[in-house]
């Protein structure tokens, strides 16, 4: 026995029978550096060592220019915007006055290019609320599931064609690579007292809706058939927050679904003049104001619609001595609310519109005049979009913040 035990062992060793000796009898463990591992093992967490095998490796993270989707029509990272210049106020130190100019819907081709250039002009960045409907051609309409009706129901209609999407898609790429704000006013747009109607959304209501807009926009080349389109760059998630059709909507049930879905604020509610602030949802407040409707004896929130029920009983046609006398009452109506704001207590002043012409272009050509010349007339005037203002006030100190609050509602 003391001469054959090790003559059998010499001879195990040399064929490579030894359990271990040459082929491991386990998956070597994390931190194994056995010279005998093979290219295709595993490598350990933390090993700075790359996988060989294609198969292991993870893939690469998207990069900004990546597209999204089968379709192609939307950026898997959001392209960086020009940013505003956000200086962190001192305490006592005079804010800019911010002027905040938002649209609901945002869908014709041509208003849409007219304050494009409007902006341009003046260094102004908007707030393009868009119906996302507006990107879904009447064709198609039946992808939608309307909340609460049969789908295919809109109170606002649809895209004409896949091609008037497409321009649509190009102009508000340009407003994004502008600085300018995309935002949402969500899809069908039903208001009381029809069925259906944004107030009595529930949760799963609310949750459907965002979840065709993210559709309806992140994927709109699919949808719409357009082979090699030039992709946004951006993709749904950049929206910051919302102003909801007809301001409607139990704020209960919806505030808890914007926040789920990333928002930072909301620009549904009524207001006064005055620093806005978050709401116990977390969400910034930013309402549509009660301001003074010039030549009429009357306050009406801060928004086109409200000044016509305003000046001319909710009509949107008139003759043009009457256009003529709405156009100058909206333009000094927007002059002197911006002149409260910036001699008093420099708030915010939040201004909603529509892509609208009625009572012959009134509302548009004020608003223009205003821009051109609120610019000139206010040094430190800055026009912003909810974005940038959101971001702003979370660059301030609290206590300089407060201190804002504290001045009250600006009155005139």
């Amino acid at each position: 026995a003391r001469v054959v035990v090790p003559l059998l062992l010499a001879l195990a060793a040399t064929l490579g029978l030894v359990v271990g000796a040459v082929l491991p009898s386990s998956a070597p463990t994390a931190g194994d550096a056995s010279p005998s591992a093979s290219p295709t093992d595993v490598v350990p967490s933390g090993d700075a060592t790359p996988a060989t095998d294609s198969e292991s490796a993870s893939p690469p993270a998207p990069e900004v220019g990546d597209v999204m989707g089968d379709g192609g029509g939307g950026s898997a990272v959001n392209l960086p915007q020009p940013e505003l210049e956000i200086t962190k106020l001192a305490p006592g130190e005079k804010p800019p006055q911010f002027v905040v100019i938002s649209f609901d819907g945002s869908c014709s081709n041509d208003i849409i290019r007219h304050y494009l250039d409007t902006a341009d002009q003046v260094d102004a960045r908007l707030t393009f609320f868009v119906s996302g409907l507006c990107l879904l051609p009447e064709e198609q309409k039946y992808l939608y599931e309307t909340p609460g009706r049969e789908p295919g129901s809109s109170a606002i209609g649809f895209a004409d064609d896949a091609q008037e999407v497409v321009q649509r898609i190009a102009n508000y790429k340009e407003a994004y690579e502008k600085g300018h704000e995309i935002g949402t006013h969500f899809l069908g747009h039903w208001c009381e007292p029809n069925d259906g109607a944004v107030n009595s959304w529930g949760t799963a209501e609310w949750q459907s809706e965002f979840k065709q807009d993210v559709m309806f926009m992140d994927d709109w080349a699919g949808i719409n058939g357009i082979a090699d389109p030039t992709p946004l760059p951006f993709n749904h998630s950049v929206m910051m927050g919302a102003r909801t059709p007809c301001l409607e909507g139990q704020r209960d049930v919806m505030y808890p679904v914007f926040v789920e879905n990333g928002f930072k604020y909301d620009a549904s509610n009524p207001g006064v003049l005055q620093w806005p602030v978050k709401n116990e949802y977390g969400l910034w407040d930013f309402p549509l104001q009660t301001m003074k409707v010039v030549g009429f004896d009357r306050s009406n929130l801060s928004m086109d619609y409200n000044f016509l029920c305003a000046q001319n009983d909710c009509k949107q046609e008139a003759d043009q001595a009457t256009c003529d006398v709405i156009e100058q009452s909206t333009y000094d109506s927007l002059m002197a609310a911006t002149d409260a704001l910036y001699n008093g207590n420099r708030a915010p002043f939040f201004f909603g519109n529509h892509f609208n012409t009625w009572v012959c272009g009134a509302y548009q050509n004020a608003l223009t005049r205003f821009m051109y010349d609120a610019t000139a007339q206010y040094p430190d005037l800055k026009f912003v979009s909810n974005a940038d203002l959101v971001r702003w006030l979370e660059a301030q100190d609290p206590q300089v913040l407060d201190a804002l609050v504290a001045q009250g509602a600006q009155s005139y």
